[in-house]
């Protein structure tokens, strides 16, 4: 059976123990916000789900990848300011960024959470965040305040945010 070129060559062993420990803290961590929940995803990943929304998606054991969709004024910002990069597979919708080491965790849960809090946003103005996802008690904007971002990430956000 041939290997498919698009996904990721696991690390040596060593290595990839390393990268699941930390693809495991970023599980963990994600998947104790509220209203999410985790699944199994395409090429043995993790989703991560608000409602039925994906949030993004970590490969454990292809080179701790965290794939994520974005609305492209929000993606290209991100690429711009260095925060990710473009995906590995579908370059002109999503991101990937590469938890290398223990420091990458932060980044990594950051991207989480910035998709996490656009699609409460979304759920939010629709009224479908009840419905879709119990028990959740969520101030988007000030959220988005804690994440302390840039001048143009914010407007971009704020934009995407009041345009939906």
């Amino acid at each position: 059976m041939p290997e498919d070129d698009r996904v990721p060559k696991a690390l040596p062993a060593g290595d990839n123990q390393d990268i699941k420990q930390y693809v495991e803290q970023v599980i963990e961590i994600v998947s104790s916000w509220p209203g999410v929940t985790t699944g199994d995803g395409r090429f043995n990943s993790t989703t991560f789900s608000l409602g039925q929304r994906e949030i993004g998606h970590v490969h454990p054991h292809q080179l701790g990848l965290v794939d994520i969709s974005y609305p492209q004024p929000l993606r290209e910002q991100l690429l711009v300011e260095g925060h990710t990069e473009k995906h590995h597979v579908v370059p002109n919708r999503a991101t990937t960024f590469a938890i290398e080491s223990e420091d990458d965790i932060k980044q990594a849960v950051f991207l989480l959470r910035l998709s996490y809090l656009h699609h409460a946003s979304m759920l939010e103005q629709t009224s479908d965040i009840e419905e879709q996802v119990e028990n959740i008690d969520l101030d988007v904007e000030a959220e988005i305040r804690q994440l302390k971002l840039s001048d143009e990430l914010r407007a971009v956000l704020t934009q995407i945010i009041n345009s939906e």
